[in-house]
């Protein structure tokens, strides 16, 4: 079996490397960027900074060699041919009997106007970062649209640098797709108390300079001057690729419980396809997703439902912060507070859904499995009394 996989992400990693454990298939992960798989999440923990994780590539090149995984780097797939299962290349053509697209996402930028100055970013490749840091590194002022878990992290790294740092969030709260309310705010506390502003309910309606960002004006009508504007606000999967090939596509590729798209011998796995209603979006559920499809090349049975609940966790300020699950899904709350410290755990049905922990979060070892097993309410308060 030729097996053709298009993106170098970690949901395309994690298929090949299941892949080759259970057969001798040819295995070529064909990649745009020039360099081998990496650890996407860290790039915001790269801005304006010399060091990089040493556990920054997902696997080295001995891995590659060793299970004779072809890397083609470099390489920008412009059409796939499903009829006579061809990948075409910008001077070649590639042969597959299984494709497996692990095209991920692009970041989403508001058409704002002035969105094309220089000094305006978002960070989805190691480039991006080449890029921000180098235009950055004199610049005193930046502005971060977006205060999800990204966009703080990336605040993190710039005030870290000694930058003037401000987070506009045009949502009432910040991370509030992962974090209570009481939990936002001891977030968003932390920020404003390490010298970040915050500014919450705010959307941008035009960015001013002549060739290069100066300032932004706000749809409330207040101007903030920035040397740079730092975008952060959501992706999109990438489906065009899927749509032009004449698959079937909705907000993500669609796909089924085995990551299989509306063409039997074509695969999507990782934030480009889209189960029922859901796009991945997160890493570990990534991961989950690519070894889904290289189990269904092997005949072996998925079950997505056993898979690992999302879980954020905040690499930034001092504090500890953790969100498991989904705190949107309850019919029940329970929050204790103690100093500092925040648990708050959601629950339906008398079933725990969700959970956020900011300070002491040395329950999290204990989190996914509670959430897999749908813990009741009593169990967790007998939790919260063990000293």
């Amino acid at each position: 079996m030729k097996a053709l996989i298009i993106g170098t992400s970690a949901a395309a990693v994690a298929c090949a490397e299941r892949l080759r454990k259970g057969s001798d298939a040819e295995i070529t992960l064909i990649g745009k960027e020039r360099v081998k798989p990496y650890f996407r999440p860290a790039l915001s923990h790269m801005i304006l900074t010399d060091e990089v994780d040493r556990n920054f590539f997902l696997k080295n090149d001995e891995f590659y060699e060793e299970n004779n995984i072809n890397l083609l780097l470099g390489s920008e797939v412009k059409r796939i041919d499903p009829k006579n299962k061809l990948v075409q290349l910008e001077d070649e053509s590639i042969s597959f009997d299984k494709l497996i697209l692990a095209v991920g996402s692009e970041n989403f930028v508001p058409p704002i106007s002035g969105s094309e100055k220089k000094g305006v970013f978002d960070l989805k490749y190691l480039s991006d970062v080449e890029k921000i840091n180098e235009y950055a590194e004199d610049k005193k002022s930046i502005t971060i649209v977006g205060g999800g878990l990204l966009g703080i992290e990336a605040a993190w790294a710039f005030h870290k640098a000694g930058k003037k740092v401000t987070i506009l969030e045009f949502f009432d709260r910040l991370m509030g797709r992962q974090l209570c309310a009481e939990a936002s705010q001891r977030v968003e506390d932390e920020l404003k108390k390490c010298g970040i502003t915050v500014l919450t309910g705010k959307s941008t309606k035009e960015i001013q300079g002549e060739e290069s960002v100066k300032q932004i004006v706000l749809e409330s009508g207040e101007v903030i001057p920035t040397e740079v504007l730092f975008f952060s606000v959501g992706v999109r999967p990438n489906t065009s690729l899927a749509k032009d090939a004449g698959l079937a596509v909705d907000r993500g590729i669609v796909v089924d419980e085995n990551m299989m798209t509306s063409d039997p011998d074509i695969y999507a796995i990782g934030d480009c396809s889209q189960m029922g209603s859901v796009v991945p979006g997160i890493w570990p559920l990534a991961l989950q997703t690519g070894r889904a499809a290289a189990n269904h090349l092997l005949g072996k049975a998925n079950d997505l439902s056993e898979a690992n609940p999302p879980i954020a966790i905040l690499k930034a300020l001092e504090i500890g912060v953790y969100s498991a699950g989904d705190v949107t899904k309850r019919d029940d709350t329970l929050m204790l507070q103690e100093g500092s410290d925040l648990k708050y755990f959601t629950f339906e049905k008398n079933r725990l859904t969700g959970v956020n922990l900011i300070g002491d979060t040395k329950l999290s070892a204990r989190i996914p499995k509670m959430l897999k097993e749908g813990t009741a309410r009593g169990a967790v308060e007998d939790l919260l009394k063990e000293k």
